[in-house]
């Protein structure tokens, strides 16, 4: 009798940058588990889609056989601000992601929601093969504004030990990378590769982050989150700086390059670096486990990992390949499969997770059949002959099997050239990746030759750590301007023909380490497909292209296929969509669309600006009628303006104001605020009053985590959640925004 399958699907519940989807299937009896993750970009060929992942779900069911959606026994879906599956976010804009979950034909009792953070520490964690291990998560912006998160995975189970809020070094990246350097989503990676240069100059940016246990706080150079909601989206007038100092911007790729900009870089990565070092010795000491993880977006920092590590007590390190977002499905699916209550009862087996190569197959027989139908050339080859064209000066491009998951190719979907010859970086970033020539390449090393090469000791299979070169001189198209290197090892087990290719090259020149850079053009995703791969292919100077064992050579033969292959891929993603849409997402109506977003997106609006003061004008008449005695726990400049804005505030007994701070930014200038007693922190304890205000948004965790510790929880009220705007900037808005 054949066992019985059981499916876990893990998709995010807001509409995201990285959209993707993975599932896993598993046996009843416990013997079988496998999986299959894609991000949505990679099958719409758009970067940064913030779509529902349609595409993907598809994929992922079509692996395994499945056609329809009561066929997977559970969902799993993290969340942003609610822990709730529709609009998770209640201050952003709404989209088509929003209306097509209320289409999804999806049982929602089926559904499970975790904290965004517990599912990047379930990607790194289950696919470490660590039996138990310290995690360390560190991003920008995840479920309640966690930025920063210890957790501990023993067995199959993972526990938070502690969480930041507000602000975090991830936040702080993000906002350096975006509104000075103006590299724009996805340009924190841009922002590493230029830091180098920027070391020679004077230093530009005071970040000064206040490291305190977990805590990485950098109040006194940005706003705490969130600073991104309805109001920027739809207007950028109203789109809120998040830093304190109003820096010169960059204004292009050009402009970035120069001293101060690089100079820029240079002090955010060099913070970053600080920061992860105290964390990652933080971490170790509360734990005092052997083994650490890392994800979240600052996970693909492999630099500071790398620094991170070194510093720390930590005997082994395990960075997940798709630590930012991407890896966010990845995470889901797999705590589903071992914590869902629907599987408590049935026998689990830790994952493999050698490769990042989660991908759908592509066989011989489907690439000659595209390459057939296509009358494309191609001759059979071997990795021999592939490279004896690399030690020749010329650059493949290289696809095979499934694709990589994650930001980083590592040998399924990769551009590959000679690493001895050091014009090899230019001429790529110039005549095939059309990108900046600051940027990067990657040394793909046998794992056995690793350590006479790189200062490395043990593996880094998915290029998240940065090391010494030892021997730049043999190496040098892979060698950065300041001596290191993002090394990828290589084993036979885990890269099958990619090992071969890379020993054919040391069998061949000496040198055991080929250049490696991921199979793409300047702003569209890695490919995905065979006919990805011709049509980049066609438009790039690449001089080969290998697709399984088939080498196709650059002409102008290649290019005119090419052409038709776009042609052909945007018609079939349109008409793709549109089956998919019909078949899972049933009685999708666009007036009833453009109806809802309307409507949605004046509840945002309301919340952004109006629920904080509605809020508190409602537990103001509740004090006055209770005669209620408050103090006032905040800044000054924010509690002026409650008392000049909030009717009836003023006429409570108000026994006076504990400043947690001066003012709610370093630049804004506090008011004397006579009509309140200032009160020293003995206040508090001293309990003369029945309630407490806690009048800032900018402090309002802090003075919250405060009031906790003092056991004064009941007595507190904010006005605030962690989407509303501070009252001090709706106080400024209200009167140009009608709902």
């Amino acid at each position: 009798m054949a066992c019985k399958y059981r499916y876990v699907l893990g998709i995010q519940s807001f509409a995201n940058q990285d959209s993707g989807a993975c599932l896993v299937r598993f046996s009843e009896d416990g013997q079988e588990v496998d999986y299959v993750a894609i991000s949505e970009e990679r099958l719409i060929r758009r970067k940064f889609p913030y779509t529902f992942p349609v595409h993907s779900l598809a994929y992922c069911m079509e692996r395994f056989g499945l056609t329809d959606l009561s066929q997977i026994d559970v969902l799993v879906s993290d969340f942003i601000r609610r822990k709730q599956w529709f609009r998770s976010g209640p201050a952003y804009n709404t989209s088509d992601f929003d209306y097509l979950k209320i289409k999804f034909d999806f049982d929602p009792a089926k559904i499970v929601q975790i904290s965004h953070h517990m599912a990047h520490a379930a990607a790194a964690y289950y696919a470490s093969g660590y039996e138990s291990s310290a995690i360390l998560i560190v991003d920008g912006n995840g479920s309640d504004l966690e930025t920063t998160s210890f957790l501990v995975g023993e067995g199959t189970k993972i526990s938070y030990v502690d969480t930041y809020r507000g602000r975090g070094i991830g936040a702080v990246y993000s906002a350096v990378t975006n509104w000075i350097l103006g590299l724009g989503t996805g340009g924190e990676g841009k922002t590493m590769g230029l830091a180098p240069y920027g070391e020679s100059h004077d230093k530009v940016l005071e970040i000064n982050g206040v490291l305190d246990g977990i805590r990485n706080d950098f109040s006194s150079f940005m706003r705490r989150m969130p600073y991104s909601d309805i109001l920027n989206q739809i207007d950028l007038a109203h789109r809120i700086n998040p830093l304190h100092k109003d820096y010169p911007r960059a204004s292009g790729k050009e402009q970035v390059q120069e001293p101060y900009f690089a100079r820029v870089a240079f002090d955010v990565q060099a913070e970053t670096e600080r920061v992860m070092i105290h964390l990652g010795k933080e971490l170790f000491a509360r734990t005092k486990q052997p083994n650490v993880c890392v994800a979240g977006g600052v996970g693909l920092n492999s630099v500071a990992n790398k620094l991170m590590f070194d510093a720390s007590g930590f005997e082994n390190i395990f960075a997940f390949p798709a630590c930012s977002d991407a890896g966010i499905p990845f995470g889901l699916a797999l705590w589903g499969y071992y914590n869902a209550e629907q599987f408590k009862h049935l026998p689990k087996r830790r994952i493999s997770f050698g490769n990042a190569y989660t991908g759908r197959d592509y066989p011989q027989g489907e690439i000659d059949d595209v390459l057939d139908r296509n009358a494309v050339p191609s001759t059979r080859t071997t990795p021999d002959e592939v490279a004896r064209l690399l030690s020749e000066g010329k650059i493949v491009g290289w696809f095979q099997g499934g694709s990589e998951y994650g930001p980083r190719s590592l040998g399924h979907r990769s551009i590959l050239a000679d690493s001895r010859r050091a014009e090899m970086r230019d001429i790529v970033n110039e005549r095939v990746k059309h990108r900046e020539t600051y940027r990067p390449f990657a040394p793909a090393v046998l794992l056995e030759d690793c350590a006479e090469y790189f200062d490395i000791d043990g593996d880094s299979p998915f290029m998240l750590l940065v090391a010494d070169t030892k021997r730049p001189d043999l190496v040098p198209a892979v060698t950065h301007v300041d001596n290191t290197a993002r090394v990828q090892t290589v084993t036979a087990h885990n890269n099958g023909v990619f090992y071969d290719l890379v020993a054919a090259f040391k069998r061949l020149t000496g040198v055991p380490v080929l250049m490696n850079t991921s199979f793409n053009d300047a702003g569209e995703p890695i490919v995905e497909t065979p006919e990805d791969a011709l049509i980049c292919f066609s438009r790039t100077e690449m001089d080969y292209l290998v697709l399984g064992d088939r080498l196709i050579a650059a002409g102008d033969a290649v290019r005119a296929i090419g052409k038709t292959l776009f042609d052909q891929r945007a018609a079939l993603i349109v008409r793709r969509e549109a089956e998919i849409t019909a078949r899972f997402f049933p009685g999708g109506d666009k007036t009833e669309r453009d109806a809802y977003v309307e409507a949605e997106n004046r509840q945002a609006v309301w919340h952004t600006l109006y629920r904080a003061k509605y809020e508190l004008e409602r537990k103001v008449m509740e004090w006055a009628k209770e005669r209620k005695r408050v103090l006032v726990v905040g800044t000054l400049d924010h509690t002026d303006a409650l008392l000049r804005h909030i009717g009836g505030l003023a006429t409570l007994t108000l026994t006076g104001i504990v400043a947690f701070a001066e003012t709610e930014y370093p630049t804004g200038d506090a008011p004397a605020l006579e009509r309140l007693t200032r009160l020293d922190g003995a206040a508090i304890k001293a309990g003369d009053y029945d309630a407490i205000l806690v009048s800032s948004h900018e402090f309002h965790y802090e003075i919250l985590d405060l009031l906790d510790n003092a056991g004064l929880t009941d007595r507190a009220f904010s006005p605030y959640d962690n989407s509303s705007r501070s009252l001090i900037e709706a106080f400024q808005c209200l009167p140009s925004f009608k709902i």
